[in-house]
Protein backbone atom coordinates (compact mmCIF):
# COMPACT_ATOMS: atom_id res chain seq x y z
CA UNK A 1 0.00 0.00 0.00
CA UNK A 2 0.90 3.58 -0.55
CA UNK A 3 1.34 6.09 1.54
CA UNK A 4 1.12 9.93 0.80
CA UNK A 5 0.78 12.87 3.16
CA UNK A 6 -2.13 14.38 1.36
CA UNK A 7 -4.39 12.91 -0.80
CA UNK A 8 -6.77 14.87 -2.74
CA UNK A 9 -9.44 13.49 -4.84
CA UNK A 10 -10.81 15.59 -7.82
CA UNK A 11 -8.58 17.56 -10.11
CA UNK A 12 -10.83 20.35 -10.79
CA UNK A 13 -9.90 24.37 -9.85
CA UNK A 14 -9.95 23.24 -5.93
CA UNK A 15 -8.13 20.00 -6.48
CA UNK A 16 -5.11 20.34 -8.33
CA UNK A 17 -4.46 23.97 -6.42
CA UNK A 18 -4.13 21.99 -3.30
CA UNK A 19 -2.07 20.18 -4.58
CA UNK A 20 0.29 22.48 -5.87
CA UNK A 21 0.10 24.32 -2.84
CA UNK A 22 0.83 21.53 -0.66
CA UNK A 23 3.73 19.58 -3.03
CA UNK A 24 5.44 23.24 -3.22
CA UNK A 25 6.04 22.76 0.25
CA UNK A 26 7.80 19.41 0.15
CA UNK A 27 4.33 17.42 1.14
CA UNK A 28 4.47 13.62 -0.57
CA UNK A 29 1.14 14.41 -2.66
CA UNK A 30 -1.25 12.20 -4.85
CA UNK A 31 -4.06 13.90 -7.16
CA UNK A 32 -6.53 11.54 -8.64
CA UNK A 33 -9.00 11.96 -10.96
CA UNK A 34 -11.06 9.46 -13.36
CA UNK A 35 -8.91 10.11 -16.99
CA UNK A 36 -6.48 12.28 -17.70
CA UNK A 37 -9.01 14.47 -19.77
CA UNK A 38 -10.73 15.40 -16.49
CA UNK A 39 -7.65 17.43 -15.28
CA UNK A 40 -8.89 21.28 -14.61
CA UNK A 41 -12.04 19.66 -13.93
CA UNK A 42 -16.14 20.95 -15.20
CA UNK A 43 -14.70 24.67 -15.38
CA UNK A 44 -11.78 23.94 -17.76
CA UNK A 45 -13.55 21.12 -19.62
CA UNK A 46 -17.02 21.66 -20.07
CA UNK A 47 -17.86 24.75 -17.86
CA UNK A 48 -16.28 28.26 -17.47
CA UNK A 49 -13.34 28.23 -20.63
CA UNK A 50 -15.22 26.73 -22.73
CA UNK A 51 -18.45 28.91 -22.44
CA UNK A 52 -16.96 31.74 -22.14
CA UNK A 53 -14.70 30.83 -25.73
CA UNK A 54 -18.01 30.56 -27.16
CA UNK A 55 -19.39 33.65 -25.79
CA UNK A 56 -16.28 35.63 -27.16
CA UNK A 57 -17.71 34.65 -30.14
CA UNK A 58 -21.26 35.54 -29.66
CA UNK A 59 -20.57 39.18 -28.49
CA UNK A 60 -18.22 39.50 -31.32
CA UNK A 61 -21.13 38.87 -33.44
CA UNK A 62 -23.48 41.19 -31.38
CA UNK A 63 -21.43 44.35 -32.07
CA UNK A 64 -20.81 43.61 -36.14
CA UNK A 65 -23.22 46.51 -36.98
CA UNK A 66 -22.09 49.03 -34.93
CA UNK A 67 -18.35 48.61 -36.02
CA UNK A 68 -19.84 48.51 -39.86
CA UNK A 69 -21.11 51.99 -38.98
CA UNK A 70 -17.61 52.89 -38.53
CA UNK A 71 -16.69 51.56 -41.33
CA UNK A 72 -15.48 48.20 -41.02
CA UNK A 73 -16.20 45.73 -44.09
CA UNK A 74 -17.48 43.16 -41.83
CA UNK A 75 -20.30 40.87 -43.04
CA UNK A 76 -22.10 38.38 -41.08
CA UNK A 77 -22.79 35.00 -43.55
CA UNK A 78 -23.73 32.86 -40.92
CA UNK A 79 -21.97 30.49 -38.81
CA UNK A 80 -19.57 27.35 -38.23
CA UNK A 81 -20.62 25.83 -34.96
CA UNK A 82 -17.96 22.70 -35.61
CA UNK A 83 -15.38 25.08 -36.03
CA UNK A 84 -15.87 27.03 -33.06
CA UNK A 85 -15.82 23.75 -31.62
CA UNK A 86 -12.65 22.82 -32.68
CA UNK A 87 -11.03 25.64 -31.94
CA UNK A 88 -12.36 25.54 -28.39
CA UNK A 89 -11.27 21.90 -27.54
CA UNK A 90 -7.66 22.93 -29.09
CA UNK A 91 -7.71 25.72 -26.61
CA UNK A 92 -8.99 23.50 -23.74
CA UNK A 93 -6.47 20.69 -24.37
CA UNK A 94 -3.71 23.72 -24.50
CA UNK A 95 -4.64 24.63 -20.99
CA UNK A 96 -4.77 21.59 -19.84
CA UNK A 97 -1.33 20.12 -20.78
CA UNK A 98 -0.29 23.57 -18.81
CA UNK A 99 -1.93 22.57 -16.22
CA UNK A 100 -0.19 18.85 -16.05
CA UNK A 101 3.25 20.66 -16.94
CA UNK A 102 2.46 22.51 -13.41
CA UNK A 103 1.78 19.42 -11.39
CA UNK A 104 4.54 17.80 -12.77
CA UNK A 105 6.98 21.10 -11.95
CA UNK A 106 5.41 20.59 -8.16
CA UNK A 107 6.13 17.06 -7.91
CA UNK A 108 2.50 15.98 -7.63
CA UNK A 109 1.73 12.21 -8.34
CA UNK A 110 -1.27 11.76 -10.84
CA UNK A 111 -3.20 8.87 -10.40
CA UNK A 112 -6.46 8.07 -12.65
CA UNK A 113 -9.53 5.93 -11.57
CA UNK A 114 -12.71 6.34 -9.26
CA UNK A 115 -11.23 6.83 -5.88
CA UNK A 116 -13.59 4.87 -2.87
CA UNK A 117 -13.17 5.36 0.89
CA UNK A 118 -12.12 2.06 3.05
CA UNK A 119 -12.03 3.81 6.62
CA UNK A 120 -10.80 7.46 7.82
CA UNK A 121 -7.35 7.02 6.51
CA UNK A 122 -7.46 4.45 3.68
CA UNK A 123 -9.05 4.86 0.19
CA UNK A 124 -9.47 2.51 -3.06
CA UNK A 125 -8.50 3.56 -6.54
CA UNK A 126 -9.07 0.71 -9.32
CA UNK A 127 -8.17 -2.05 -7.23
CA UNK A 128 -5.31 -0.19 -5.15
CA UNK A 129 -5.42 0.87 -2.02
CA UNK A 130 -3.56 4.18 -0.73
CA UNK A 131 -3.50 5.57 2.52
CA UNK A 132 -2.72 9.33 3.83
CA UNK A 133 -2.27 11.60 6.85
CA UNK A 134 -4.64 14.43 5.28
CA UNK A 135 -7.17 14.06 2.23
CA UNK A 136 -9.04 17.08 0.31
CA UNK A 137 -12.41 15.87 -1.57
CA UNK A 138 -12.81 18.23 -4.54
CA UNK A 139 -15.10 16.44 -6.52
CA UNK A 140 -16.85 18.89 -8.09
CA UNK A 141 -20.84 18.48 -9.56
CA UNK A 142 -22.82 17.33 -12.16
CA UNK A 143 -25.91 18.73 -14.13
CA UNK A 144 -29.44 18.07 -12.40
CA UNK A 145 -31.92 16.05 -14.19
CA UNK A 146 -35.18 16.21 -14.06
CA UNK A 147 -37.45 13.91 -13.73
CA UNK A 148 -40.09 15.04 -17.13
CA UNK A 149 -36.81 16.57 -18.72
CA UNK A 150 -34.47 13.16 -19.06
CA UNK A 151 -30.64 13.65 -20.48
CA UNK A 152 -31.17 12.29 -24.13
CA UNK A 153 -27.94 13.92 -25.64
CA UNK A 154 -30.35 14.64 -28.66
CA UNK A 155 -33.53 16.32 -27.77
CA UNK A 156 -33.09 17.04 -24.35
CA UNK A 157 -29.42 18.40 -23.71
CA UNK A 158 -27.36 19.36 -20.46
CA UNK A 159 -24.53 22.47 -20.45
CA UNK A 160 -22.07 19.60 -21.01
CA UNK A 161 -23.87 18.27 -23.88
CA UNK A 162 -24.11 21.57 -25.95
CA UNK A 163 -20.29 21.28 -26.72
CA UNK A 164 -20.77 18.61 -29.00
CA UNK A 165 -23.36 20.33 -31.34
CA UNK A 166 -22.63 19.66 -34.25
CA UNK A 167 -24.76 22.08 -36.38
CA UNK A 168 -26.49 25.07 -34.80
CA UNK A 169 -30.52 24.15 -34.11
CA UNK A 170 -33.38 26.66 -35.44
CA UNK A 171 -34.74 26.29 -31.97
CA UNK A 172 -34.23 25.69 -28.38
CA UNK A 173 -35.92 26.33 -25.06
CA UNK A 174 -33.76 26.79 -21.82
CA UNK A 175 -35.18 25.93 -18.51
CA UNK A 176 -33.45 27.33 -15.63
CA UNK A 177 -32.89 31.47 -15.05
CA UNK A 178 -29.81 31.28 -13.46
CA UNK A 179 -26.32 32.18 -14.72
CA UNK A 180 -25.47 28.98 -17.25
CA UNK A 181 -29.17 29.82 -18.83
CA UNK A 182 -28.44 33.04 -19.63
CA UNK A 183 -25.31 32.72 -20.89
CA UNK A 184 -26.43 30.06 -23.76
CA UNK A 185 -29.30 32.32 -23.92
CA UNK A 186 -27.09 34.99 -24.89
CA UNK A 187 -24.39 32.65 -27.28
CA UNK A 188 -27.64 31.20 -29.51
CA UNK A 189 -29.65 34.58 -29.82
CA UNK A 190 -26.26 35.96 -30.75
CA UNK A 191 -26.42 33.29 -33.49
CA UNK A 192 -29.84 33.24 -34.99
CA UNK A 193 -31.15 30.61 -33.32
CA UNK A 194 -34.85 31.47 -31.38
CA UNK A 195 -34.80 31.18 -27.82
CA UNK A 196 -37.42 30.85 -25.14
CA UNK A 197 -36.52 30.60 -21.61
CA UNK A 198 -38.85 29.18 -19.08
CA UNK A 199 -38.19 30.32 -15.51
CA UNK A 200 -39.50 28.66 -12.39
CA UNK A 201 -39.28 31.74 -10.09
CA UNK A 202 -40.17 35.52 -10.83
CA UNK A 203 -37.06 37.02 -12.15
CA UNK A 204 -33.69 35.87 -14.14
CA UNK A 205 -30.55 35.69 -11.95
CA UNK A 206 -32.85 35.14 -8.54
CA UNK A 207 -29.80 35.95 -6.34
CA UNK A 208 -28.70 39.54 -8.18
CA UNK A 209 -30.05 42.92 -7.20
CA UNK A 210 -33.76 42.92 -8.67
CA UNK A 211 -32.93 46.11 -10.71
CA UNK A 212 -30.10 43.98 -12.58
CA UNK A 213 -32.32 41.23 -13.20
CA UNK A 214 -35.35 43.66 -14.66
CA UNK A 215 -32.50 45.46 -16.56
CA UNK A 216 -31.58 41.95 -17.96
CA UNK A 217 -34.96 41.02 -18.88
CA UNK A 218 -35.52 44.23 -20.79
CA UNK A 219 -32.12 43.37 -22.94
CA UNK A 220 -33.16 39.97 -23.18
CA UNK A 221 -36.49 40.85 -24.69
CA UNK A 222 -34.88 43.49 -26.83
CA UNK A 223 -33.15 40.72 -28.67
CA UNK A 224 -36.39 38.87 -28.85
CA UNK A 225 -35.31 36.28 -26.08
CA UNK A 226 -38.89 34.93 -25.22
CA UNK A 227 -38.55 34.69 -21.34
CA UNK A 228 -41.45 33.21 -19.93
CA UNK A 229 -41.19 33.52 -15.38
CA UNK A 230 -42.94 31.69 -13.24
CA UNK A 231 -43.91 28.70 -15.24
CA UNK A 232 -42.53 24.90 -15.02
CA UNK A 233 -42.47 22.36 -17.02
CA UNK A 234 -45.04 19.77 -16.51
CA UNK A 235 -44.32 17.04 -19.88
CA UNK A 236 -42.23 16.68 -22.48
CA UNK A 237 -42.83 14.72 -25.77
CA UNK A 238 -39.59 14.04 -27.87
CA UNK A 239 -40.86 13.87 -31.73
CA UNK A 240 -38.65 13.50 -34.82
CA UNK A 241 -37.67 16.61 -35.23
CA UNK A 242 -38.56 18.41 -32.40
CA UNK A 243 -39.67 18.12 -28.82
CA UNK A 244 -42.59 19.47 -27.01
CA UNK A 245 -43.31 21.20 -23.76
CA UNK A 246 -46.13 21.32 -21.82
CA UNK A 247 -46.09 24.23 -19.58
CA UNK A 248 -47.98 24.76 -15.99
CA UNK A 249 -49.58 27.70 -17.78
CA UNK A 250 -51.36 25.26 -20.06
CA UNK A 251 -49.65 26.07 -23.09
CA UNK A 252 -47.52 24.25 -25.43
CA UNK A 253 -44.14 25.53 -27.37
CA UNK A 254 -42.06 23.58 -29.42
CA UNK A 255 -38.43 23.71 -30.21
CA UNK A 256 -35.90 21.67 -32.00
CA UNK A 257 -33.74 21.06 -28.53
CA UNK A 258 -33.83 21.82 -24.96
CA UNK A 259 -31.21 22.83 -22.78
CA UNK A 260 -32.26 22.09 -18.74
CA UNK A 261 -30.29 24.36 -16.86
CA UNK A 262 -31.97 24.10 -13.58
CA UNK A 263 -29.17 23.56 -11.80
CA UNK A 264 -26.15 21.23 -10.54
CA UNK A 265 -25.77 18.47 -7.74
CA UNK A 266 -22.83 17.90 -5.86
CA UNK A 267 -20.72 14.74 -7.06
CA UNK A 268 -20.59 12.88 -3.70
CA UNK A 269 -22.75 9.71 -3.90
CA UNK A 270 -20.01 7.11 -5.03
CA UNK A 271 -17.49 7.98 -2.81
CA UNK A 272 -18.48 5.75 -0.51
CA UNK A 273 -18.50 8.61 2.22
CA UNK A 274 -19.90 6.59 4.83
CA UNK A 275 -17.26 4.07 5.07
CA UNK A 276 -15.29 7.57 6.38
CA UNK A 277 -18.08 8.24 9.15
CA UNK A 278 -18.16 11.68 6.78
CA UNK A 279 -21.53 13.66 7.02
CA UNK A 280 -23.73 15.13 4.36
CA UNK A 281 -26.09 17.29 4.14
CA UNK A 282 -30.10 16.50 2.85
CA UNK A 283 -29.00 17.99 -0.28
CA UNK A 284 -25.77 15.85 -0.50
CA UNK A 285 -23.31 18.46 0.43
CA UNK A 286 -20.12 17.30 2.42
CA UNK A 287 -21.21 18.97 5.78
CA UNK A 288 -17.88 21.22 6.21
CA UNK A 289 -16.75 23.50 9.27
CA UNK A 290 -15.94 27.42 8.55
CA UNK A 291 -12.13 25.96 8.27
CA UNK A 292 -13.50 23.25 5.69
CA UNK A 293 -13.10 20.25 8.11
CA UNK A 294 -15.06 17.19 7.31
CA UNK A 295 -16.39 15.26 10.41
CA UNK A 296 -13.05 13.68 10.26
CA UNK A 297 -10.69 16.30 11.14
CA UNK A 298 -7.81 15.07 8.55
CA UNK A 299 -10.46 15.15 5.80
CA UNK A 300 -11.19 18.74 4.21
CA UNK A 301 -13.98 19.09 1.11
CA UNK A 302 -14.02 21.97 -1.02
CA UNK A 303 -15.54 23.17 -4.27
CA UNK A 304 -18.75 22.25 -5.68
CA UNK A 305 -19.21 19.44 -3.38
CA UNK A 306 -19.72 21.42 -0.06
CA UNK A 307 -22.44 24.01 -0.05
CA UNK A 308 -20.51 27.17 -1.26
CA UNK A 309 -21.33 29.15 -3.94
CA UNK A 310 -20.52 26.69 -7.30
CA UNK A 311 -17.38 28.82 -8.80
CA UNK A 312 -14.15 28.08 -9.85
CA UNK A 313 -12.68 31.28 -8.26
CA UNK A 314 -14.59 30.45 -4.49
CA UNK A 315 -12.75 26.98 -5.23
CA UNK A 316 -9.47 28.54 -5.67
CA UNK A 317 -9.83 30.76 -2.73
CA UNK A 318 -10.93 27.51 -0.64
CA UNK A 319 -8.20 25.16 -1.89
CA UNK A 320 -5.77 28.08 -0.95
CA UNK A 321 -7.31 28.39 2.79
CA UNK A 322 -6.85 24.97 3.14
CA UNK A 323 -3.78 24.23 1.86
CA UNK A 324 -2.63 27.05 4.72
CA UNK A 325 -4.71 24.92 7.17
CA UNK A 326 -3.01 21.67 6.38
CA UNK A 327 0.40 22.79 6.33
CA UNK A 328 0.09 24.89 9.46
CA UNK A 329 -2.61 22.86 10.79
CA UNK A 330 -4.19 26.00 11.33
CA UNK A 331 -8.28 26.73 11.18
CA UNK A 332 -8.38 29.69 8.56
CA UNK A 333 -11.44 30.54 7.52
CA UNK A 334 -12.87 32.48 4.08
CA UNK A 335 -12.73 36.04 5.24
CA UNK A 336 -12.65 37.26 1.60
CA UNK A 337 -15.53 39.29 -0.23
CA UNK A 338 -16.64 37.24 -3.19
CA UNK A 339 -17.55 38.64 -6.50
CA UNK A 340 -19.91 36.98 -8.82
CA UNK A 341 -20.11 37.19 -12.56
CA UNK A 342 -22.67 36.36 -15.48
CA UNK A 343 -20.86 36.49 -19.02
CA UNK A 344 -24.28 37.77 -20.81
CA UNK A 345 -25.30 40.17 -22.99
CA UNK A 346 -24.99 42.91 -20.75
CA UNK A 347 -22.51 41.28 -18.45
CA UNK A 348 -23.22 40.87 -15.29
CA UNK A 349 -21.08 41.39 -11.86
CA UNK A 350 -21.53 41.83 -8.37
CA UNK A 351 -20.46 41.86 -4.75
CA UNK A 352 -21.00 42.55 -1.57
CA UNK A 353 -24.60 43.45 -0.21
CA UNK A 354 -27.00 44.87 -2.57
CA UNK A 355 -30.45 46.75 -1.46
CA UNK A 356 -32.32 43.41 -0.24
CA UNK A 357 -29.27 41.81 1.84
CA UNK A 358 -28.66 45.55 3.23
CA UNK A 359 -32.25 45.97 4.21
CA UNK A 360 -32.57 42.62 5.78
CA UNK A 361 -29.50 43.14 8.03
CA UNK A 362 -31.07 46.58 8.72
CA UNK A 363 -28.69 48.99 7.42
CA UNK A 364 -29.75 52.14 6.46
CA UNK A 365 -28.11 52.83 3.15
CA UNK A 366 -27.80 55.20 0.65
CA UNK A 367 -27.84 54.32 -3.23
CA UNK A 368 -25.96 55.46 -6.41
CA UNK A 369 -26.68 54.53 -9.78
CA UNK A 370 -24.87 55.63 -12.74
CA UNK A 371 -25.49 54.86 -16.28
CA UNK A 372 -22.74 53.85 -18.61
CA UNK A 373 -24.21 56.55 -21.32
CA UNK A 374 -22.46 58.62 -19.72
CA UNK A 375 -19.10 56.80 -19.94
CA UNK A 376 -17.02 57.26 -23.22
CA UNK A 377 -15.24 54.58 -23.46
CA UNK A 378 -18.46 52.57 -23.04
CA UNK A 379 -19.71 54.27 -26.09
CA UNK A 380 -16.22 53.42 -27.96
CA UNK A 381 -16.70 50.00 -27.01
CA UNK A 382 -20.41 50.47 -28.92
CA UNK A 383 -21.81 49.13 -26.23
CA UNK A 384 -23.84 51.83 -23.57
CA UNK A 385 -25.91 49.67 -21.95
CA UNK A 386 -26.20 49.05 -18.45
CA UNK A 387 -25.47 50.96 -15.40
CA UNK A 388 -23.58 50.42 -11.90
CA UNK A 389 -25.37 50.43 -8.98
CA UNK A 390 -23.18 51.01 -5.75
CA UNK A 391 -24.90 50.68 -1.98
CA UNK A 392 -23.11 52.99 1.05
CA UNK A 393 -24.11 52.86 4.62
CA UNK A 394 -25.75 56.18 5.23
CA UNK A 395 -24.07 56.76 8.24
CA UNK A 396 -20.03 56.85 7.31
CA UNK A 397 -20.24 56.44 3.44
CA UNK A 398 -18.47 53.02 3.47
CA UNK A 399 -18.99 50.52 0.21
CA UNK A 400 -21.31 47.68 1.01
CA UNK A 401 -21.49 46.91 -2.27
CA UNK A 402 -21.90 46.81 -5.24
CA UNK A 403 -23.76 45.42 -8.67
CA UNK A 404 -22.84 46.22 -12.50
CA UNK A 405 -24.94 45.44 -15.79
CA UNK A 406 -22.59 46.38 -18.50
CA UNK A 407 -19.92 46.23 -20.84
CA UNK A 408 -16.51 45.04 -18.89
CA UNK A 409 -18.82 44.29 -15.69
CA UNK A 410 -16.62 41.23 -15.02
CA UNK A 411 -13.49 43.62 -15.24
CA UNK A 412 -14.02 46.28 -13.00
CA UNK A 413 -16.07 44.41 -10.00
CA UNK A 414 -12.46 44.13 -8.98
CA UNK A 415 -12.34 47.63 -7.58
CA UNK A 416 -15.60 47.67 -5.59
CA UNK A 417 -14.30 43.94 -3.91
CA UNK A 418 -10.87 45.63 -2.58
CA UNK A 419 -13.35 48.63 -1.29
CA UNK A 420 -15.81 46.23 0.24
CA UNK A 421 -12.65 44.66 1.85
CA UNK A 422 -11.29 47.65 2.61
CA UNK A 423 -13.76 49.44 4.05
CA UNK A 424 -13.11 52.48 2.03
CA UNK A 425 -15.52 55.06 1.82
CA UNK A 426 -17.59 56.44 -1.83
CA UNK A 427 -15.32 59.11 -1.25
CA UNK A 428 -12.20 57.46 -1.04
CA UNK A 429 -12.72 55.72 -4.21
CA UNK A 430 -13.93 58.96 -6.13
CA UNK A 431 -10.84 60.26 -5.52
CA UNK A 432 -8.92 57.63 -6.77
CA UNK A 433 -7.48 58.62 -10.09
CA UNK A 434 -9.00 56.72 -13.13
CA UNK A 435 -7.28 56.46 -16.56
CA UNK A 436 -9.27 58.32 -19.06
CA UNK A 437 -10.96 57.22 -21.33
CA UNK A 438 -11.82 54.04 -19.37
CA UNK A 439 -14.78 52.01 -18.55
CA UNK A 440 -13.69 51.51 -15.17
CA UNK A 441 -13.29 55.46 -14.34
CA UNK A 442 -18.08 55.52 -14.51
CA UNK A 443 -17.05 54.58 -10.68
CA UNK A 444 -15.76 58.06 -9.89
CA UNK A 445 -19.02 59.80 -11.55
Amino acid sequence: MKEYDVVIIGAGPGGYETALKVAASGKKTLLIDRAKENIGGICLNVGCIPTKNYLESAVFLSRVPYFQECGALLQNNGFDIQKLREKTLALVKEIRSGVVWMLDQAKVELLYGNATFINADTIEVSGEKVSFNKCVIATGSYARELSNLSFDSKHILSSTDIFKLQKLPKSIAIVGGGPIACEFATFFNALGVEVTMIVRGTQLLSKEDEDISKALLRAFKKRNINVLLSTTVLKSEVGNKSIKLLLGSQENIESEIVLNASGRIPNTNKLNLENADITLDEKGFIKVSASFETSQENIYAIGDCINTPALAHIAYAEARITAHNILNNTKTTNSHITPMAVFSNPPIASCGLNQTKAKEKGIDTNVKKVYFKVNAKAKIHGDDAGFIKIITNAKNGVILGASIIGVEATEIIHEIVVAVEEQLTMKEVEEIIHIHPSVSEIIRY
